[in-house]
Formats: structure tokens, C-alpha cells, sequence
């Protein structure tokens, strides 16, 4: 057994079960396969992400008390922390892929330019992005709004109903932003990590020529800010998944993802991390990851602690103070309750 705070878990079995301070519920539905194809853009080549194939939910905020997940089809649904779904009615059918909120409006965009727009959370609808590109990722920061789209398009909004569209110089698709009360970060799936402070003027840094010779090269996946550290993650170039800390963006360093399985041999994370929260309670990053998995980072690098929560594929995951929801593939949700 391994103990991490009051986290306590065992084994890894797809079972619904009760351990120390977690209650974890059974999986809904099982996972669908998952083709593949490699994209080229200019000199930079990657592979199309897994999820554009998955029918499922892709990203969860929390607002007024419930969980807000947003997925494929146009699909918006509210969980509660029983993991009872209400479907929010809208008549968009494009995939969503991101959704921010700052605790009044809610945001979501998505693929061909949607953007989404709720004053109360009750009803959306549809406003004018100026871009038919696929938006990845949206961030908040001091009432302004940043999106990110597919080859290196920015949104800027100060309410969420009216867009200016810039263009950032990379090579890559830009598929996550993130910001805290300093910067807005933001990242593409050829390794290139950008930061600003205002949403207008940006720093670009290309992270696998930086590091060329001493790190792997990465295509990154998903970035998160929290108030004295940024992580990012993704895969390595031989696929093996990839997380990388830094304080302010600067230097980076890359945490070993092993740990002690029950026999207390030491293993490796092999699936692919696909989100991220922080839970600032017990001080630990939560990884979401393909074939179902849950992998915690705490302070203490020796201490990461994987869970096999279902055979489902894992796109989101967010941390209140007493819940940790993650979702994904064929709209499959699981709570753990602290």
C-alpha cells in the first residue's frame, strides 16, 4: 500500500470499491478504438490527436456548484457529485473541446471556430470568433480572455461575445492555454511554449531546440499555470509520455513519472497523459491518461501513485476541495471523493 497525504490506494483493478478516504465509482461504458495518422505542417510532424477520432467529453469546469463537461457532437452536459447527468440544450454540433468560466460567464469553443457564450450558464449561444479554425484551449486572466486555435491563431475577448483574432509565428497547432495572476501560457504540438502578460505581445520559445541534446524532443499536449509553477505535458518522441515543471516558464525540468507497484518493484507511466489538475489541498498534480488511468504527482517525486479507474480513455479531469472528476472516451465519468 501507498500513501500519499490522506490518498490511500491499492491495487488495480477495474472493480467499484472503497479505500481509506476514497470512494471511487464504477465505470458507465467502455472505450472505442483509436486510429492514427501523422500530420505534416511545414518542418514540424506530428501525430493527429488521438481524441479528434473519440466520441466523448473533453474538458470540465466547475460553476455554481456542479461540474460543466464539453464534448464531442456539441454535447454540454452538468454532473453532480453523485455523477447524475443534465443535458444542457443548444443546437451547436461541431465538437467542443474547451470551456472556461469566472464564476459569472461561461465559455466554450471548439472545433471550425465555435465559441460559445452563457451569461448564467442556462442557455448558449453561438457568437462570431472571426476563425474557422479548430480552438484547442480558452484561459482567463484579469477579465480578459485568451483562446487558441490551429495554426498559431490567437482570440482575445474582455467579455466572450466579441473576438479579435491575432496570429502568433510557430510552427505548430496552438493546443492549450493557461494563465495565472502573472502571465498567459500556451503551447503547440511541435514543442513550442510561449508566454505574455498582457494577452497581446508574446514570448516564443521552441523547447526541443532549446534542449536539443539534453532532453527528448516532446509534442505537447496540454499546459497548466497555478501560482508559482507551470507544467506541461505530452509525449516524448519514442511516445513515452512527458511532464515537464518549470517556476516561471524560463527553465524547464522533466519529472520522473516511476513508481512502486505492489510488490514494490519500480515501474513507469506508459500511457499517454492526456489533462491535468492541481489539488491544492494535498499539494499534488493529477494526471489523466489513455486506458483509464490516474496518475498523481505530488511534492514528493518519489511518491507519484498510479489508479486504474476504467478502460475508458481519460481527456479531463478536475479537483475541487473534496472531489476529483475525470471523463472521457464514449462519455464515461468517474468521481473520487476525498
Amino acid at each position: 500500500m501507498i500513501r500519499i497525504g490522506i490518498m490511500i490506494f491499492r491495487a488495480k483493478r477495474i472493480v467499484p470499491f472503497i479505500i481509506g478516504g476514497l470512494i471511487f465509482l464504477p465505470p458507465f461504458q467502455k472505450s472505442s478504438s483509436k486510429p492514427e495518422e501523422v500530420l505534416r505542417q511545414g518542418y514540424c510532424s506530428q501525430k493527429i490527436p488521438e481524441k479528434a477520432y473519440i466520441k466523448g467529453y473533453r474538458d470540465i469546469v466547475f460553476y455554481n456548484g456542479k461540474f460543466l463537461a464539453v464534448g464531442t457532437d456539441g454535447r454540454i452536459d452538468y454532473i453532480n457529485n453523485t455523477g447524475e447527468k443534465t443535458p444542457v440544450s443548444n443546437t451547436c454540433r461541431n465538437n467542443l473541446n474547451c470551456v472556461v468560466s469566472n464564476d459569472r460567464i461561461l465559455v466554450v469553443a471548439g472545433d471550425d471556430g465555435t465559441i460559445l457564450f452563457s451569461p448564467d450558464g442556462s442557455q448558449f449561444t453561438k457568437v462570431e470568433s472571426g476563425t474557422n479554425k479548430n480552438i484547442n484551449g480558452i484561459a482567463f486572466k484579469n477579465e480578459l480572455l485568451i483562446a487558441g486555435a490551429d495554426k498559431g491563431t490567437i482570440l482575445v475577448s474582455k467579455n466572450g461575445k466579441s473576438w479579435n483574432v491575432m496570429h502568433l509565428e510557430v510552427k505548430g497547432n496552438i493546443v492549450s492555454v493557461t494563465a495565472n495572476d502573472s502571465f498567459f501560457f500556451g503551447i503547440t504540438d511541435c514543442g513550442e511554449i510561449f508566454r505574455s502578460d498582457d494577452g497581446l505581445n508574446w514570448e516564443i520559445k521552441d523547447y526541443n531546440k532549446e534542449y536539443s541534446g539534453y532532453n527528448k524532443s516532446c509534442v505537447f499536449k496540454m499546459v497548466l499555470a497555478t501560482k508559482n509553477r507551470i507544467v506541461i505535458i505530452g509525449r516524448h518522441d519514442d511516445d513515452s509520455p512527458a511532464v515537464l515543471f518549470s517556476s516561471l516558464g524560463n527553465v524547464w525540468t522533466e519529472r520522473s513519472l516511476n513508481y512502486k507497484d505492489d510488490h514494490g518493484m519500480i515501474r513507469f507511466l506508459t500511457n499517454e497523459p492526456n489533462d491535468i489538475t492541481y489539488d491544492p489541498v494535498r499539494d499534488q498534480f493529477i494526471l489523466a491518461c489513455n486506458n483509464g488511468e490516474i496518475f498523481s504527482l505530488p511534492a514528493c517525486t518519489k511518491c507519484n501513485v498510479p489508479v486504474m479507474v476504467s478502460t475508458n480513455d481519460l481527456y479531463a479531469i478536475i479537483c475541487t476541495n473534496d472531489l476529483l472528476l475525470s471523463a472521457g472516451s464514449d462519455f464515461f465519468i468517474n468521481i473520487i471523493k476525498f
